[in-house]
């Protein structure tokens, strides 16, 4: 990949005056690629940044610098084929040129579509039309292309390999591929990505926010910064991929956005069916524990400078796990984080816990194990393999502690078999852990960002492992010394979800 990147136009005599003549504003970046004389120029662009402006000022400033030029246009839909069309008017009304509008569509359908705008310059007539993207149309044109929202068209590949020989056959023809992305499995990412042969400019949200684009919250209508505009996104991924130029993919997200709405419950204020804390439990949050009538299972993911300490505590009722409380630790010595670990344990309808003993967590976890047992308190590295057990048979070949908890949360969100709150900061940690295809097969992996590495979605992990064989509820009375006995003593049946 070449990258093209964004700067300030020098522009000929003739160009600033027919720039100025025109009175169409380009900011830097648009300038940059308005201008660029490369034959094959990628725009992988932020939304709403001005993409379309753009290419319908260079399809017009093609005709007008090459007289009864065809410029051909493959569009997504006939919504944005239309709003191309509108705008390549513009360009002309701005320009003080005389056009032609005309639809010559047989019917509704996108397949169908065919609009053009024609200008007639020194006695020649040169058109943009825009038609359906397929194959088909891809083989009919000759002259310039303008592949828009290439992300979003259907068979992309075909689309590609029907048009390059036609663009690579005449010197004088010229492309322009652009669009936001949409995931890796289109021909757009291969044309945009790290690998690609072609120059791609790419132009991310925040970098146009310094060039006078602005944003503004959907609800108050204030304007934002970036920063703020992520902050507020409820999925940011398909924040990233929008809007700062990520490549993101819904079929490698080990836990999709429909798993987990699907598991999701509202909190609201006054809900007393999950809290989550920060630093510290809350008064609410230990009243909570202490009244569920369910063996409480503890995930404890353990970090301090660059990762936090995440503890989710579960209760098991009728084979569903209901995630009850949640804290998140960042920052802290471990004598603190200690003092915050200490209350659960200590209470009579704690259960089992399970703990990242991998590094700096072995010292907490050793710190529960004398406190209640090392029964009752699994130290589990990360880093070692275990034989999978599926359906009461236990398998020959052994896997990473971390891809069998992983598989099992997903076996869980698949089953419906757990209930989780409904938290942007949440749904984001869970949605890290990523399918990833080796040599070796299939593989479990979590990227890191400013934000952790997963932290809430292993502690949760953490939480279902140790549930897994936990019998489905107790109720334990009033004045019962320890309720966890029982518990243990019926885990030892191992009974599976």
């Amino acid at each position: 990949m070449y990258v093209y990147p964004y700067k300030k136009v020098k522009l000929t005599a003739r160009q600033r005056a027919s720039q100025e003549a025109a009175m169409i504003s380009l900011r830097q970046y648009q300038a940059t690629a308005f201008w660029s004389t490369l034959g094959m120029l990628v725009l992988h662009w932020s939304r709403q940044i001005g993409k379309s402006y753009t290419l319908a000022a260079w399809g017009i400033h093609r005709i007008l610098a090459n007289p009864g030029r065809l410029v051909t246009v493959l569009s997504n839909s006939k919504s944005n084929g239309m709003e191309f069309i509108q705008k390549c008017s513009e360009m002309c009304v701005l320009l003080s040129k005389a056009f032609e509008q005309v639809d010559l569509s047989a019917d509704e359908k996108i397949e169908n579509m065919r609009m053009e705008v024609r200008i007639k310059e020194k006695r020649k007539v040169g058109r943009i039309i825009v038609l359906a993207a397929n194959p088909r149309t891809a083989r009919g044109f000759s002259g310039d292309l303008i592949l828009d929202e290439f992300a979003f068209h259907e068979d992309s590949t075909a689309i590609w390999d029907a048009a390059e020989p036609i663009i690579s056959s005449n010197k004088s023809f010229a492309c322009r591929v652009a669009s936001t992305g949409n995931g890796r499995f289109n021909m757009f990412h291969q044309l945009a990505g790290e690998s690609s042969p072609y120059w791609v400019s790419r132009i991310r949200r925040s970098e146009a926010y310094v060039m006078g684009v602005t944003i503004h919250d959907p609800a108050s209508r204030r304007e934002l910064s970036p920063d703020e505009a992520r902050d507020r996104a409820l999925d940011k991924g398909s924040y990233d991929q929008n809007y700062e130029c990520a490549f993101n993919d819904e079929s490698m997200a080990l836990l999709t956005n429909e798993l987990l709405a699907a598991c999701e419950y509202q909190l609201e204020a006054g809900d007393n069916e999950c809290l989550i804390c920060s630093q510290d439990w809350t008064r609410e949050a230990i009243d909570l524990l202490r009244a569920c009538k369910g063996p409480l299972g503890v995930g404890l993911d353990v970090g301090r400078a660059r990762d936090i300490t995440v503890i989710t505590i579960g209760e098991k009722i009728g084979g569903i796990v209901f995630t009850r409380a949640i804290l998140r630790i960042s920052a802290m010595r471990l004598p603190q984080q200690l003092e915050r670990l200490r209350p659960v344990l200590e209470m009579r309808n704690f259960g089992r816990l399970s703990g990242d003993a991998t590094g700096l967590g072995l010292g907490l976890v050793e710190f529960a194990q004398e406190l209640c047992g090392s029964y009752r308190a699994e130290a589990v590295q990360f880093a070692s393999r275990e034989k999978r057990t599926v359906r009461g048979i236990q398998q020959s070949d052994s896997a990473l502690v971390t891809e069998l908890m992983a598989l099992d949360l997903l076996e869980a969100f698949e089953g419906g078999g757990i209930r989780i709150p409904c938290e942007a900061a949440l749904r984001e940690s869970l949605r890290k852990p990523e399918r990833i295809t080796t040599a070796n097969g299939v593989r479990i992996a979590a990227t890191r960002d400013g934000a952790g590495h997963a932290d809430e979605f292993w502690s949760m992990a953490l939480m279902v492992r140790t549930l897994k064989g936990a019998a489905t509820s107790f109720a334990y009375e009033a004045g019962e010394a320890n309720p966890g006995e029982k518990y243990a003593a019926m885990e030892k049946k191992a009974l599976t979800w």
